[in-house]
């Protein structure tokens, strides 16, 4: 799936994407916004006179009024940058159908975050029973699950992009999760005695 979003790539990124935004946030941000259906259809008119799809500013209002690098430092200013960005939508949209967006990404990042939970409570666990090479594939599984995963979640339900939301974003977290799990058991049962040699 990612040789996809590379191969969408290659076609230019459009103008639309915010020269100024896309120097600091290019990479993930970057991307999602161009396979999001704004995107998709910001590079299917680039060139045209009259472009309907919102600009990197035009839903990020309030980050390019707070002082860099700390974007959304705050549970309400990240939720002053939400109703922002969701009034935004309705130049083109409906109320109905921006709230309805709104509250489906809410759930969804909810369920991202029960996810993260459920995994640092694996590491956890980890933490007081291993030690060395087990533990630190551990953490950095973890890691990747917070820093990557997770974050390319956000960005697919901030920028509606389906392929940030489903493969590099819940699916890539339920693997992730799979493999804490998975190293712990493996630790755990390297730790125990092998009782078929003693018989």
């Amino acid at each position: 799936m990612r040789a996809a979003a590379l191969l969408l790539l290659a076609v230019a990124l459009p103008a639309a994407a915010g020269e100024a935004c896309v120097s600091c946030h290019g990479g993930a941000a970057e991307r999602s916004y161009a396979l999001s259906k704004h995107g998709v259809i910001a590079r299917v008119e680039a060139g045209r006179k009259r472009q309907r799809t919102p600009r990197c500013e035009d839903c990020h209002r309030f980050e390019a009024g707070a002082p860099a690098p700390q974007h959304y430092a705050k549970e309400g200013e990240r939720e002053q940058a939400r109703q922002q960005a969701s009034a935004g939508c309705g130049t083109c949209h409906s109320p109905r159908y921006a709230t309805e967006q709104m509250a489906a990404s809410k759930r969804a990042l909810a369920v991202g975050e029960m996810k993260l939970r459920e995994a640092q409570a694996v590491a956890d666990a980890a933490r007081k029973e291993l030690k060395g090479e087990a533990l630190a594939r551990i953490e950095s599984l973890l890691a990747t699950l917070r820093e990557e995963h997770l974050r390319d979640l956000r960005l697919g339900l901030g920028h509606q992009s389906p392929d940030y939301q489903w493969w590099l974003g819940q699916a890539a977290l339920d693997g992730d999760l799979l493999r804490i799990k998975g190293a712990l058991g493996e630790a755990r049962r390297a730790s125990k005695p092998d009782r078929s040699a003693t018989r």
